[in-house]
Formats: structure tokens, sequence, C-alpha cells
């Protein structure tokens, strides 16, 4: 059965949502789909609107009121209840008429003056200034006319109000000008001039009566040159007064008098004059002993600065015989006699040196324990950090800017590179000093060195070493390297690197003995050649020279040093080593050197010695000359003192 039309409207219109299978017959019809339920219209609105809930009447929320907003007036409020005004205003009263019967005519104002616009009318120094316009009261101008409350007159009629008539008969005379005095203008203004205090003649006191007066001067006899005007006479001297010829000058004719008494001359004419007395003459000795020498010593030197001072002050105080182990206390005793920095740092170093010894059991042992300054004075035993830990704290109590440095040392154990072997890393193992000096100056010191070294045995040997406190920084450089590279303290300026600190003795440097700064005043970095092995055959240089020099140019031996220098000597084993010779240095006083063959120095793997004559004869070295040692070499006794040494390959 065929579908209607209206079922296939339907069909097609529910396929655009769903579409069904071919099949299956659509559930939804045309009035199924058209009919579909409405919502009901909304109810209409009520005539009346709910009351409007009550608000608190704050600041915020103003009060509500019923009336319109029409009617109401600033500030939102209500509007007062206003009475309802007249239709009308009451009329005025009428003018009473005149006595008389006959209007009263007002006067004739006198005629203007033509006005002038922007002038003004000046009088005296005590009349104000008028202007023309200044006569007229603004309110007169804009009252001229007035209304009543509502804007209208009686009868629509507008009442002009006119100011009274003028009448110059009416107005008050003026008072009198009064005339001042010029006179008394004039003294007044001179006395408000006047420097001195006007008092008024109450306060001044009653006058004394008045002093007799006195004669009246006679004139003047003496003319008035500006006033007189008449010839005047010629000038002529007293007769009292001479000529300057008459009084003995150079005039034959009247000589002055000779004095009865002349002294008789003690010499003859022509004879030597007497000698100066020589206490007023200068002392030329003391005038030169005031000036600088050509080899004075700078205060900067600290090798020529003489510590004798400080030295002897520092062994005044061993550490047995202190009252107690207080640092404070110690400090002061032993820095208190000298002002300079550098004099305190160096009783420190020097009493260090004479009370504390090296912990040669602990650190062998591998028991070294951390200590204190406290702890090291009262056992006297410390290792290179109690050194330095003490060397601090004593420096800063006495005022001093001291720290402590951590770094590498090449001391004990220490093993330069070969050639070609790597470079290792950084390892710390020493501690040392830097103090503050004189000109603000920072100097690295090493207290422990200074004190002492290890011997035969690896036992202690207290050994002043001097230069451990007066060498440079940069000398102090090439054996210590600090941790922290800002501690190097350079005066070069060179940038040291790890590297250049453990190449400086790459290869071993020569052996030193004991303390040549010391002992010689010899700078152990002076020494040619440097490197502890020599070639015995080397054909491009057959000729070696060996040499050293003082630590500083303007060393002295005797003002600086231990005395006299000794006789230095190069001990040589001769050619293929089968002749020991002693080679005596040449010498200035302030270097030695000596040319040697080179296959005169001895066989590989026999030692080069330097060596000071200590004694000779059965005497003192000192001041041995080097013609008196070989005038009797070989034939008197002879002491031997090792200075360094050199590896013969």
């Amino acid at each position: 059965m065929a579908a209607s039309i209206k079922d296939r409207i339907a069909a097609l219109n529910i396929e655009q949502v769903h579409a069904p299978s071919p099949s299956n017959r659509p559930t939804y019809t045309y009035e199924h789909a058209t009919t579909a339920k409405k919502k009901p219209p909304p109810p209409p609105p009520s005539s009346q609107r709910p009351p409007a809930a009550q608000r608190h009447q704050t600041v915020n929320n103003p009060p509500v009121y019923d009336a319109p907003t029409s009617a109401r007036q600033f500030g939102n409020q209500p509007a007062p209840v206003q009475p309802e005004a007249p239709k009308k205003s009451p009329a005025l009263p009428p003018r009473p008429p005149p006595r008389n019967n006959t209007p009263k005519q007002p006067p004739s104002l006198p005629p203007r003056q033509p006005s002038q616009a922007g002038s003004l009318r000046r009088s005296g120094s005590r009349d104000s200034v008028l202007t023309t316009s200044s006569s007229i009261s603004h309110l007169s101008l804009d009252s001229t006319k007035t209304t009543t409350s509502n804007g209208t007159s009686n009868g629509g009629r507008m009442y002009t109000v006119r100011a009274p008539a003028y009448d110059p008969t009416t107005l008050p005379p003026l008072p009198v000008r009064k005339v001042e005095d010029p006179k008394a203008n004039s003294s007044v203004k001179k006395a408000m001039r006047s420097n001195t205090d006007v008092t008024s003649p109450k306060a001044l006191p009653p006058q004394l009566p008045s002093r007799p007066s006195l004669p009246a001067r006679p004139a003047s006899k003496v003319p008035n040159p500006e006033n007189d005007q008449s010839e005047k006479p010629p000038r002529h001297p007293p007769p009292n007064l001479r000529p300057a010829l008459e009084l003995g000058f150079n005039n034959a004719a009247k000589p002055l008098p000779l004095p009865s008494s002349r002294p008789t001359p003690n010499r003859s004419i022509g004879t030597t004059p007497p000698p100066v007395p020589l206490s007023s003459r200068p002392n030329l000795d003391a005038i030169l002993a005031s000036k600088p020498k050509p080899g004075a010593v700078p205060a900067s030197c600290l090798i020529c600065r003489d510590f004798s001072r400080p030295d002897q002050h520092a062994a005044q105080f061993p550490r047995t015989s202190l009252p107690s182990s207080d640092v404070t206390w110690l400090a002061t005793q032993l820095t208190a006699p000298f002002p300079s920095p550098t004099d305190r740092a160096r009783a420190i170093f020097v009493w260090l040196h004479h009370n504390v010894d090296y912990d040669c059991h602990s650190f062998f042992s591998g028991t070294v324990s951390g200590t204190t300054p406290e702890k090291t004075i009262s056992s006297g035993l410390a290792v290179c950090s109690g050194y330095a830990g003490l060397f601090a704290a004593l420096a800063m109590k006495a005022g001093l800017e001291a720290v402590v440095v951590g770094g590498h040392g090449k001391g004990f154990g220490h093993s330069p590179l070969n050639h070609g072997d790597p470079l290792p890393p950084f390892n710390a193992g020493h501690a040392w000093n830097a103090v503050r000096i004189d000109n603000g100056q920072w100097k690295l010191v090493d207290a422990c060195w200074g004190a002492g070294s290890l011997g035969c045995g690896n036992q202690y040997n207290r050994h002043f070493t001097a230069s451990e406190f007066t060498r440079s920084n940069e000398d102090f450089g090439y054996t210590h390297y600090p941790e922290n590279r800002d501690y190097l303290f350079r005066n070069d300026g060179l940038d040291y690197t790890w590297e250049d600190y453990l190449m400086d003795d790459m290869g071993e440097r020569l052996q030193i003995y004991g303390d040549p700064e010391g002992d010689h005043g010899v700078n152990r970095r002076t020494f040619q050649p440097a490197m502890k092995q020599i070639k015995v055959h080397d054909p491009h240089d057959p000729v070696i020279r060996f040499q050293f020099a003082v630590s500083c140019p303007h060393w002295d031996h005797e003002r600086d040093g231990k005395g006299k220098p000794y006789v230095m000597t190069l001990n040589v084993g001769g050619r293929d080593g089968r002749k020991t010779q002693h080679i005596p240095f040449n010498t200035d006083g302030k270097s030695w050197w000596v040319d040697v063959n080179r296959i005169d120095l001895g066989a590989p793997g026999q030692k080069i010695t330097v060596c000071a004559i200590t004694s000779f004869d059965n005497n003192d070295g000192r001041g041995l000359t080097v013609q008196q040692y070989k005038a009797k070499q070989g034939r008197v006794t002879s002491g031997w003192g090792s200075v360094c040494c050199w590896e013969l390959v």
C-alpha cells in the first residue's frame, strides 16, 4: 500500500537527522512532527512591584525615598513642601506728598570734567592714588535696578534706585596740613646717620657742673703758607751752623783735635795677620760623617739590616721561664721596645728558633695532630703548621698583619723532576707566613725552616737560618708555592705558575751545604754552574767557569757578616782523577771566580767541591789572603768547610 504524501514528507524530514534503513518504516508521522507541544506563554507582569528591602542607612547606602527623582534636590533629599506663592506681590505704599505741595528739585551737579582714561591723579606724598573709576562702587553698578522675589514689579514696572545728590558743602573740612621744618628734618636725619647711641633726656644722668672756660689762645705767629699771599723773605741758615768742610773733613787748615793717649801698634806694617781661632772653624769630619756614604745600606734591604737588638731581646725570654702560655703577654714582651713592624716580626721569628723544636717523632710516626698557639708554647714542639700558627698569633697580638699560607715546599722528601717526566698535580704539605712589615710591604717568612733542619738519622738540628726571613719574595718563591696564588707577593710582576716552580730545579740543582748566606754572606742562587751534573768532555766548551757572589751589592763582611771572608778553593780530582788539587778563587770581596779546563776536573763519578779554609797554620782562617795561602800551601795544616758540590758525568 502506497504511503500518503504526508507520510513521505515526514519521512524525508526525519532522514535529515536519522538515516533509517530501507526496510524499516518510520515511526514518526507528519501529524506527530507538526503537532509538537509548545511551551506555555510567560505570565503577565504584575501591576505592582514588590516592596524594596530596607537597607541600613549608612554612608555608602543613602536612604530610600518614595518620592520621584524629579522631585528631589541636591544630596538626593526630597524637596520641601513650598507654600503656595501669591499670584501678585503687594504694591508699594504711595509716597507722602511734600509739605509745601511743591516738588523739591534736586541740586544741580557740577559740570563733569573730561575723563582721562588710564591717567592717575597724584597729590603729595601723603595723598593716596585715586582713579576715576574708584569713586564708583561696583555694587552700585550692579544694583541700579531692583526687582521683587518673583522677578516682577508692581504692575510690571521697574523701579530705579539712585544715589543721593552730590553736595560738596555737606562734606567735612579736611585737616590742616602740617608744614615740616626743613631744619628739624635735617637734624633728625643727621641724628639717624650718627653711629652713636641717642638716649632720651630722661635716661641721661644729671649733668655735672661745667668747667671754667680756658683763656683765649693767642693767635699763632707762624704764618700760614696757604693763606699768606704776601712775598716771603729768603731763608738763611742759622749762624751757629757751619759748612761740612769746616768740620774737619779734608780740611787741613782746621783739623780736629786728636786724643792725647793714642794706642801704639803691636806689629809693624807688612807682617802676617794673626791666626784665625780654630774654635770658630767648622769641623770637616763631622760634616762628612753626616752625609750619606756611597756604600750605605738602604733601609729597604733586609739582608744588610742590623737586627742585633731584636735578636738579643728575643733571647731573653726562654720558654721554660715564662709565667704562663698567654700569647698576648708574650707578644707584648717581645715587641714592645720596637716601633718598627719589621723589628717586631724579627723578634718573633728569632724567639721561635730559640724555644720551639721540630716534632720529629710525631712527623715520622704519622701521629701529627692539631695544635694551638698555647699548646705550642707549653710543649715547645711543633711541625710546620704549628710554627706558622704561633707566629701569626704572636704577630697579630703585637698589632701586625699576618696570615698563614699553605702550599708546597721543596724541603724534606722533595725530588726534582727529570727531563721528560710528566708534570705532577699540585699537592700541599707545608705552611709558612706572610707578614706586613715597614712601608706596608708583605714579606714571606718561614719560621720552621729558619729555626733548624733535619740532620743525620732524621734528628732535628737547631740551626738559625736568617735567609728564611731576609731573602726576597722572588727568591722565596723558588722553594715555596702557595695554594692560593694571591699569596705569591712577587714584586717583579711575573705570572709564576706551578710549572715554572717545578721546572726551576728540573735535573736537580747543585747541592748546598749549611747556610751560605749566614756563614759566608753568599747567595745560593748565584752559584754557577747552577745544575748538579757537569760534563767532563765538551768539545764546544773546553773551559768552564765557577763563580758565586755576595747576597746583596752593599754587603760588608765585617759589618754584616761574621768577620773577614775566608779564602775559597775549588777542590778537583785532576786529569783522569789522579791528582787532587785545591785551586783558590779570585775575589774582589764581592764575587769569586775561577776558570778550569774540563779535562782537569777529574773522572766521571767524582765530585767537585767548593771549600772555605776555616783555619790555616793553626790560626783562624778569617783574614787569610790568597798570597799567604799560596806561599804556605801544602806545608802547614789547614781546616776546611764545604760550601757546595757538583757531580762529574
